[in-house]
């Protein structure tokens, strides 16, 4: 049999171990009391309950949509699959589903030679709601720099030697997805109850503005081309539209924090 648990530390260590079932509870008779009605086991069994049960809700919380699409019984089997197999191991809950889309892409149960669509409307929904979670939790513009519109120059020149470069809010995300999730996630956000919805691809930049998320459709050779900008790239190897229009309407949406020239010695390489 183990020795008992010396200390408040290694109290600690081993309690959070027989929580998350990690196979280190074969001391609990040596570490809890019995009560008069329930064993020391019995006991430790509450605590995994409530924990698991804990857990479950703040998924359910984290994924509002998803949850909706798949009905609440559904979804926390997805949900405790995940957490069995990626116990949580963050300091904060808001990160508990950071690897709930890759876990549901690589427990899909339809194969490579036979791919079906309803996997990836699931995916895309888990996808979208994570990445509302990290624009929502992570750093934005609010009391930080912001590039507007009259900041640009008054005239771009937006030819191939045009070696304007922005950068883009912290907050940004532009994904793409196969079905069009913010859509039916702003349904259920608007409290309806809205049908699964058809496949359509859909091209998105997901921000945050005076702390509220938004969510904007773009076409996609605009979605390229910002996703271009964000990447480092100059304004004239991505926009060949003589206007500025594109990038004045992007930077009212708040999606960039300031603009700078390449470095002398970078244009004068880029000139050889």
């Amino acid at each position: 049999m183990p020795e008992p648990v010396a200390g408040l530390a290694g109290t600690q260590r081993w309690m959070q171990a027989a929580i998350l079932g990690d196979g280190a509870a074969d001391g609990v008779e040596r570490t809890l009391t019995a009560s008069s009605s329930l064993t020391a086991r019995e006991r430790l069994g509450i605590y995994r309950r409530g924990y698991r049960l804990r857990l479950l809700e703040n998924m359910r919380g984290l994924h509002p949509g998803l949850t909706r699409l798949l009905g609440e019984e559904m979804f926390d089997r997805f949900a405790l699959d995940y957490l069995d197999a990626r116990p949580s191991r963050t300091y904060t809950l808001t990160r508990l589903d950071e690897g709930f889309a890759d876990h549901l892409e690589a427990t899909r149960p339809d194969g490579a030679a036979h791919r079906e669509q309803w996997p990836d409307l699931i995916i895309d929904l888990a996808r979208l709601e994570r990445i509302i979670t990290e624009v929502v939790e992570g750093p934005g513009t609010e009391g930080g720099p912001v590039l507007r519109p009259d900041d640009l120059p008054a005239a771009l020149d937006l030819s191939r030697g045009c070696d304007l470069r922005l950068e883009t809010a912290p907050c940004l995300r532009l994904p793409t997805f196969a079905f069009p999730v913010n859509e039916y996630l702003a349904a259920v956000r608007r409290g309806e109850d809205p049908e699964p919805p058809a496949p359509r691809p859909v091209a998105l930049a997901v921000s945050r503005r005076d702390y509220r998320v938004t969510m904007r459709e773009l076409d996609p050779a605009a979605h390229r081309a910002l996703r271009a900008l964000a990447g480092g790239a100059a304004v004239g190897a991505v926009l060949a539209d003589p206007s500025a229009e594109a990038l004045r309407r992007w930077a009212g949406l708040g999606y960039f924090t300031r603009a700078h020239r390449a470095p002398e010695h970078l244009e004068e390489r880029a000139r050889r």
